[in-house]
């Protein structure tokens, strides 16, 4: 996420153990403007809160009615907040969601979500009732049952079934890429922008700007959230902070605390034991007109 959590907000993180490679977060009482990196397959769907959101070189509004769908290692940013309030996401592993939606004749290379979708009262109802199955301690057949009737929904509303893979990269395209190859092969690796410069052929201010321009951070904030989703990942598996601090690139247990509190919201150690205190979702109002989409260039404001 972007700025600092502010003392009114509160953020929550669900798992059940019967919906494995599934987690729901749900941020209450936002005001801010705010970046995510989006470690698996995640859907957003605004409660209450209301904003500007900048998403794959484009810009909608996304509100109570409207979703947002992110593939694994996208950003996406709120850019301008017209009324604070609440929201919840879901994030799913891709292996998981490939599965779902292979029940519904989608390979897993056919997988592509349209960046926003207004959505149906079918899809808001499916929506809030896995939410609130991970929210209330609905029964393990509820849950799943939930969760598949959300899956049909996703493959009827948000697949974008007529997608194909793009033409031949123009040449800024193909450095970001591969500057975005260098940072996942190792992120705990400490890679200056010489040597991602070096990668690409390109100088390290035309490297920079590249990887701007399609990823939406510069390359450092982008490995920092590399991190961290690593980190998410790891702490779900049981992995003590301090080894998993280690592992993925952080000087101490004190720097993974430091970011993950900034940009997740908890501690790595709320975020591993995960309390049960977070409230019922709110419901939110009826569907809003569709988002008002507009092809721009990218150029976030680095907060």
């Amino acid at each position: 996420m972007g700025k600092s959590i502010t003392n009114a907000e509160k953020v929550y993180f669900h798992r059940r153990a019967d919906l494995p490679g599934s987690e729901v977060r749900t941020v209450v009482d936002t005001v801010r403007t705010w970046r995510c990196y989006s470690t698996d397959y995640e859907f957003l769907a605004p409660l209450t809160w209301c904003g500007d959101v900048w998403h794959r070189r484009r810009e909608a509004q996304l509100g109570p009615g409207t979703v947002l769908a992110a593939h694994p290692g996208e950003v996406f940013a709120a850019r301008k907040v017209h009324a604070g309030g609440t929201g919840s996401s879901l994030t799913i592993d891709s292996n998981v969601l490939a599965g779902y939606l292979e029940e519904h004749g989608v390979s897993p290379s056919r997988v592509h979500l349209r960046p926003f979708t207004t959505a149906s009262p079918a899809l808001q109802r499916a929506l809030s009732a896995v939410f609130d199955a991970f929210h209330a301690g609905a029964t393990a057949l509820e849950a799943q049952s939930n969760m598949v009737e959300l899956m049909a929904r996703i493959a009827s509303e948000a697949l974008d079934r007529t997608w194909a893979p793009p033409p031949r990269l123009d040449r800024d395209a193909r450095a970001a890429e591969r500057v975005l190859e260098c940072l996942h092969e190792d992120a705990s690796a400490n890679i200056d922008l010489a040597a991602l410069a070096r990668e690409t052929g390109l100088s390290r201010f035309q490297a920079l700007r590249a990887f701007k321009r399609r990823f939406g951070l510069p390359p450092h904030a982008y490995q920092l959230r590399i991190r961290l989703g690593l980190a998410q990942k790891a702490l779900r598996d049981g992995k003590p902070s301090a080894h998993v601090a280690a592992d993925f690139g952080f000087v101490d247990q004190s720097h993974l605390t430091r970011h993950f509190k900034r940009l997740i919201g908890l501690t790595p150690g709320q975020y591993a034991r995960l309390g049960d205190e977070a409230p019922r979702a709110p419901r939110g109002p009826g569907v809003r007109a569709a988002p008002r989409l507009r092809e721009e260039a990218p150029r976030l404001a680095q907060r």
